[in-house]
């Protein structure tokens, strides 16, 4: 087996494994801190979910790693991957997300867009990923505005989120991760509509659904077989 493949698969595992065991605790703390009711965190106790986090930690970073096209980008997804994880499980217990991991996901991301205008071959080149950053920025609140103008409640939380990912994907790339995030949303409502625990009045939380279609667009994007860079 080539050694190349050997060490990304190690890096993967431990990578992963890491990940899944560090984002309960952290999740945890962070989630106790924004509610009045310790309850509402106990599911994070739950050896369940311990397992959960460490195999979606494991498969998220398999896909980054094996399909990131520069070791840089690499890097700035590992790094993006934790507080993405992370606001993920305070969400789906306290409804809320963390400013201080949305602002960890923003200094990732501008010390990337820094890097990469430094290193760049050409200015059409940053400029290209800068203006694509904050047009990313613009569609993401936008989206998640018109809901509140048309009296759909939604939270701060999730529209700074959105904005964040905009800057971290890019409009195609946010367009993509909002339709990943819609398919997966229509999945759980079938489920809870069979199961009987619930039906389209339900409101999920946001976060997780939205953060499973980013990280399947940081590792693949449909745009490119239509000759859309993301």
């Amino acid at each position: 087996m080539d050694s190349s493949l050997i060490f990304k698969i190690i890096v993967s595992l431990v990578y992963g494994i890491v990940l899944g065991l560090v984002t309960i605790p952290l999740s945890k703390k962070l989630a106790l801190k924004r509610t009045e009711d310790p309850a509402e965190v106990a599911p994070l106790n739950r050896i369940s979910i311990k397992v959960l986090a460490v195999v979606l930690g494991i498969a998220s970073v398999f896909g980054l790693v094996f399909t990131a096209k520069t070791p840089e980008l690499l890097v700035r997804d590992l790094l993006l991957i934790i507080p993405i994880f992370s606001l993920s499980f305070v969400d789906s217990v306290v409804r809320k997300i963390p400013n201080s991991l949305l602002l960890a996901m923003l200094v990732t991301e501008i010390g990337y867009l820094i890097y990469y205008g430094i290193h760049a071959e050409s200015y059409d080149d940053t400029f290209g990923v800068i203006s694509g950053a904050f047009i990313g920025f613009f569609v993401g609140m936008i989206v998640c505005t018109i809901p509140s103008i048309l009296k759909i409640p939604i939270g701060a939380g999730d529209v700074k989120y959105s904005a964040i990912i905009g800057i971290c994907l890019g409009a195609a790339g946010y367009f993509q991760a909002m339709m990943f995030m819609f398919f997966s949303m229509v999945l759980v409502y079938i489920y809870l509509k069979i199961s009987k625990k619930g039906d389209l009045k339900t409101q999920l939380p946001m976060a997780p659904v939205l953060s499973f279609g980013t990280v399947v667009t940081m590792c693949f994007s449909v745009f490119r077989l239509f000759g859309v860079e993301i």
